[in-house]
């Protein structure tokens, strides 16, 4: 049986091991590239695999997460992630290309079923206990990415390779998954679970219209893990300790902002907090582009309003996603997870070629539309799903 815990301490840290793991291989891509020989655009087909694998594990989130519990499911998956991130970061399962492909697939394979099992983990505890902790269990995968930064900026400038940290961070997160693995049973459903009817259904209207608030978000988030390093390093020029500090004050905003986010919840409107939050990321991003010209110091703005514009995205659009009016929470989970994912993993690394001849900071600038969309309709977008 379960022990008694605090209500977000088993998945905040879910999320921060999660987040700590992956911010290390990303954060230092560019290092990981020079390493293996790859050119951007290479690099680019080679993220991509992580989101094909993304793809090709969400129809099983449901039937395996249903089989084996989301605490199993974590567990397991968070172990392949321990084993996974090192060999893409080291080359060892083939030299290039390949061998930062053929893990990154694997992994976005396990990531898949991870997301939809670590967010029923915090929305069955929130629905259970009748308080908000589905944001500040974000704002833990937030101050991952932030300790993960940090972590790799030191072991950068220490000489440390990507590979060793890995390892060695693998190391200290093996009890977590272990007692995930161990744990017996799951929290109750938060609703009917059909019988039958197919294990993965596909996104209707209600959640296609969550992607269409959140995918700006998603897009730029997603840039900001897989291109800032590039822009900081190699279009500005920084040293692996200023670009890490950078990098560093994203993950502060997006903490920050999670967790205020449950009491921004509730004083907010679903709409009108989308729509700041809108305003907030392409401030950020028109400072982080032209702000250097000025001062670098502006850099640390900059990330800090894009890290806290898109921090609510995935809380406001999960606790959105649970209360799907005719699908169980494990099904709407996986089909929101799926969009919403392909929007973060699938479309920044297709910009490979962009980084390449035009650089990154046209990537930084690219969901910039998209946002501007949402900072103008979006209480119409709400207003459409509350008729659906």
């Amino acid at each position: 049986m379960p022990f008694p815990m605090p209500l977000t301490l088993l998945p905040a840290c879910i999320f921060f091991a999660n987040a700590t793991l992956y911010v290390t291989l990303y954060s230092r891509l560019p290092e990981v590239s020079n390493a293996q020989g790859v050119s951007p655009s290479a690099l680019g087909l080679a993220l991509l695999a992580q989101t094909i694998g993304t793809l090709m594990g969400f129809p099983l989130a449901t039937p395996v997460i249903d089989r084996f519990g989301a605490r199993r499911v974590a567990g397991a998956t968070m172990f392949a992630a321990l084993i996974l991130l090192p060999a893409a970061a080291t080359g060892i399962i083939a030299p290039g290309l390949w061998g930062i492909a053929i893990p990154l697939w694997f992994y976005g394979f396990a990531m898949a079923i991870m997301e939809v099992a670590k967010n029923l983990i915090a929305a069955r505890i929130e629905e259970r206990s009748g308080k908000n902790v589905i944001s500040k269990s974000h704002g833990f995968w937030s101050a991952g990415l932030f300790v993960g930064a940090l972590l790799g900026g030191w072991a950068a400038g220490n000489g440390m390779t990507t590979g060793e940290e890995l390892l060695w961070l693998g190391a200290a997160f093996l009890p977590l998954a272990l007692l995930l693995l161990a744990r017996a049973g799951d929290p109750e459903p938060m609703g009917p679970a059909p019988d039958s009817g197919p294990r993965f259904s596909k996104p209707d209207a209600f959640v296609v219209a969550l992607l269409i608030l959140v995918a700006g978000f998603s897009i730029t988030e997603g840039v900001i893990y897989d291109w800032s390093m590039f822009y900081l390093r190699e279009e500005l020029a920084l040293d692996a300790t200023f670009a890490a500090k950078t990098y560093a004050a994203f993950t502060i905003g997006m903490f920050v902002a999670r967790m205020v986010g449950d009491d921004l919840r509730k004083r907010l409107s679903t709409d009108r907090l989308i729509r700041l939050m809108a305003v907030v990321v392409l401030l950020g991003i028109a400072i982080t582009v032209f702000g250097p010209e000025f001062s670098l110091g502006l850099l640390y703005v900059g990330f800090v309003l894009i890290g806290s514009g898109v921090a609510l995205a995935a809380p406001v659009a999960t606790s959105l996603a649970m209360r799907h009016p005719t699908r169980s929470a494990t099904k709407t989970m996986a089909s929101y997870s799926l969009i919403s994912l392909l929007a973060l993993f699938a479309v920044p690394p297709l910009m490979g070629t962009v980084v390449e001849t035009h650089g990154a900071v046209w990537a930084i600038l690219s969901a910039s539309p998209l946002l501007a969309f949402v900072a103008l309709f979006a209480p119409r977008v709400v207003a459409r799903m509350r008729d659906t």
